[in-house]
């Protein structure tokens, strides 16, 4: 079923969102995705998809989030095992399955050029040009990866041993902006595995890997995740509760009301934790740091505009658990207010009412070779 776009208020919106494919193999202990919608990926007839993407530009979207779970839901791992495993069918499946990605991304090339799409990917896709490639070439131009952790310890922390830490992570994320795909890289702070050092550190890489975007998050045990039932099976927690609401059922407490970190951490205070994860998007997100990174865009309206996303970016992220001045929250949310307005006016395009669909894709080819 496509999203009913017409019921929604035409002025308040600045990009819209299709989902392409749901399901993630992954076990991340912080994220409920996987045990919510499942380890297995299903993908959307492509048809279907790219009927609402032209539908939604149609309206007058141009800038367009596949919100998938995981935009590269087949790896070379994946298809390495199966064949190690004798397993034709399953192999038959997942390659399948990484074809329908090159269909899809085959259709988005052919619409409108002012298109611009974004989602949400696995770093895995590093390895893949013919992939990479294929993203460009269908306008996906920002991807928001999930690195979680700098360390090799910190990874094992929240089970992502798939990813890499140090220069090889470097490397990794460069290769996206090597296909002219911009990183959003995502980053958790309080892990257990996390010392003073780690936070500096982390947008260190962030600057070396030459990431468009970056957040930094506290560790949070999220209902439905690993973490969050090692977290709740602990007595303490259970017996802790905020105006009688144990912090376990913590969904139930007003958000103001809140703990900005649940879970003690064996060397940082939960102060300090927080205090340097403001550190960090204050360091990354400074004007310096955000001016020198708009050289990504060519001219002058171009990079006042990556300006004022930036720091609309910024201010969106100031009640998220991190700040604890109720007026310094109140001024953020008024001034992302007046950011976005003037914002949005950068996302929209006029509409195109007689946009028909692209020619139907043609017979598989060479486009999803797999190495």
């Amino acid at each position: 079923m496509s999203a009913r776009w017409d019921l929604l208020p035409p002025d308040r919106y600045m990009w819209a969102s299709v989902q392409t494919v749901r399901g993630c193999p992954k076990h991340c202990s912080f994220c409920s995705v996987w045990r919510t919608d499942g380890q297995e990926p299903r993908q959307r007839q492509v048809d279907r998809i790219v009927r609402e993407v032209v539908e939604l530009r149609r309206l007058g979207f141009r800038f367009i989030a596949l919100a998938d779970d995981n935009f590269y839901p087949v790896t070379f791992d994946d298809l390495a095992m199966a064949r190690r495993r004798k397993d034709p069918a399953r192999l038959h499946e997942l390659e399948g399955l990484r074809q329908e990605r090159f269909d899809l991304m085959a259709q988005l090339a052919q619409l409108p050029d002012d298109l611009v799409f974004y989602t949400q990917i696995t770093m895995e896709a590093a390895e893949d040009p013919e992939f990479l490639k294929a993203m460009r070439a269908a306008r996906i131009r920002g991807a928001l990866v999930g690195v979680e952790s700098v360390t090799s310890e910190g990874l094992k922390d929240v089970y992502k041993g798939f990813n890499l830490s140090g220069d090889a992570l470097v490397a990794r994320l460069r290769a996206f902006r090597q296909h002219g795909i911009h990183v959003l890289g995502s980053f958790i702070f309080g892990l257990p595995s996390d010392r003073a050092d780690t936070f500096d550190a982390t947008v260190d890489l962030a600057e070396r890997a030459d990431l468009t975007f970056a957040q930094f998050v506290l560790l949070t045990p999220f209902p439905g995740t690993i973490d969050f039932d090692k977290w709740a099976a602990d007595e303490k927690h259970r017996a802790t509760a905020i105006d009688g609401v144990p912090i376990t059922r913590h969904w139930l407490i007003p958000q103001e009301r809140r703990p900005k970190l649940y879970a003690d951490h064996p060397t940082l205070s939960l102060e300090e934790i927080r205090v340097r994860t403001q550190g960090a998007w204050d360091r990354f997100y400074s004007w310096r740091g955000v001016w020198a990174r708009s050289r990504c865009v060519e001219s002058l309206r171009s990079r006042l505009a990556f300006v004022l996303v930036s720091k609309l970016y910024r201010q969106m992220y100031a009640n998220t658990g991190i700040a604890t001045d109720s007026a310094r929250v109140a001024r953020s949310a008024r001034f992302a207010q007046v950011i976005g307005r003037a914002a949005r006016r950068l996302f929209l395009a006029p509409p195109m009412p007689d946009l028909q669909m692209p020619a139907p894709v043609a017979e598989p080819g060479n486009e999803a070779t797999c190495a």
